[in-house]
């Protein structure tokens, strides 16, 4: 399946610390014209015929979708399906929520199946300085979509903030009434200190692994995440999912309102000079250097010397391709979050691991796991 990030706007009324794009691209409300857009449909076109892609999952991302109108984003999408025609094709939409209005739930009933992947993050993005006020609002506008029929899918960043607090996060998710939640690397290409390195984002999926295998033996439900569900299914039975074994680079598309490309949101904005843009074609893009160098990247350069020895390789290959192997530095991670597999790994060779482990399976089992797949998409 070809995953494409469609950005109708890079505009978005919401400052989060952790933002993969600068505030001056999220400051802009320019929108993509209806030539890229056609432009841009003839590339997925393209890219789906020639790289033998049947699927087309399209993600109306941001910068923040629901700053637009419900009629805007009508169009936006009449375009698709009808620039698309003849594939099958697939909408969704990842929003932070604040936006919401009540003139958007038909676009999002009709067009993204009564869906909203939706960001939410407890010490990254605040009101008058206020995490809590966020919180609250955010869940005020979780129960407007809940009013009007709408499942959200709440995606949360682990920052530095929320290292120590997995009990209370978990809690928190459960007390508001969600099944599950995705959990999204924090890729700052920058360099910042309140991303966690590798090891600490290891603990912090072993934690939640911990708190919701003791939630299912006490109570037989739990709150099931992206991360430990696909870490469960790849020591289990070899599947890719999540950060370990994607083909990202290969798969996925983004483009921003202008028309430029990556095969990366979070290195959209670091990159663009490097990259052609949809109104250069097919052929630009398929041969770009840029996108060449990072499938060789994902497919060659990321696997190291400890890759090849390790018993996960098999499904993990290597974890994300952007994120950098710290196995002979400080923390000693790998991009793979070995420590945390290792975990999962002794669970289930105790009592009743396996049992509980495909149990968790079962419980998540109405979401797919995509390799770095920002939003939750339902397959039943």
């Amino acid at each position: 399946m070809l995953q494409v990030y469609l950005k109708p706007t890079n505009y978005c009324n919401v400052g989060c610390d952790f933002c993969y794009l600068p505030e001056d691209v999220r400051a802009t409300k320019n929108r993509m014209s209806p030539e890229t857009l056609e432009q841009s449909l003839q590339l997925i076109r393209d890219l789906a015929a020639r790289e033998g892609h049947e699927r087309v999952s399209i993600l109306y991302h941001g910068g923040e979708p629901l700053t637009l109108s419900s009629e805007t984003l009508f169009e936006f999408s009449d375009a698709v399906r009808s620039g698309l025609k003849g594939l099958e094709i697939q909408e969704s939409i990842q929003t932070s929520l604040i936006p919401l209005r009540p003139s958007h739930m038909s676009f999002l009933h009709e067009r993204c199946g009564s869906f909203v992947g939706s960001s939410i993050d407890f010490s990254g993005r605040t009101i008058n300085g206020s995490s809590d006020r966020y919180v609250d609002l955010w869940m005020e506008k979780v129960n407007l979509a809940r009013s009007n029929g709408l499942e959200v899918g709440p995606v949360m960043v682990p920052t530095r903030g929320e290292l120590h607090r997995a009990p209370e996060i978990y809690s928190w998710f459960k007390d508001n009434g969600f099944r599950h939640f995705n959990i999204e690397r924090y890729n700052s290409q920058g360099g910042d200190a309140n991303r966690p390195d590798n090891r600490e984002h290891a603990n912090f999926l072993r934690e939640l692994f911990d708190l919701s295998i003791a939630d299912l033996r006490e109570t037989a439900t739990c709150v099931t995440n992206n991360a430990v569900g696909a870490s469960i299914a790849g020591v289990m039975s070899a599947q890719p999912g999540e950060r370990w074994g994607g083909s990202c680079q290969r798969d996925f598309l983004v483009i921003n309102p202008d028309g430029s490309l990556n095969s990366c949101p979070d290195r959209m904005e670091y990159e663009s000079d490097a990259w052609p843009k949809a109104q250069d074609g097919i052929d630009a893009f398929q041969s770009s250097p840029a996108r060449l160098g990072w499938i060789k990247v994902q497919y060659i350069e990321h696997i190291e010397n400890h890759c090849r020895k390790c018993e996960f390789r098999s499904w993990c290959k290597s974890g994300c391709p952007i994120t950098a192997h710290q196995v002979h530095t400080g923390s000693g991670e790998c991009a793979g979050y070995r420590s945390h597999l290792m975990h999962v790994k002794d669970f289930l060779s105790g009592p009743d691991g396996l049992r509980l482990a495909s149990a968790y399976l079962a419980a998540s089992g109405i979401y797919r796991y995509d390799p770095y797949t920002y939003g939750i998409e339902r397959i039943q």
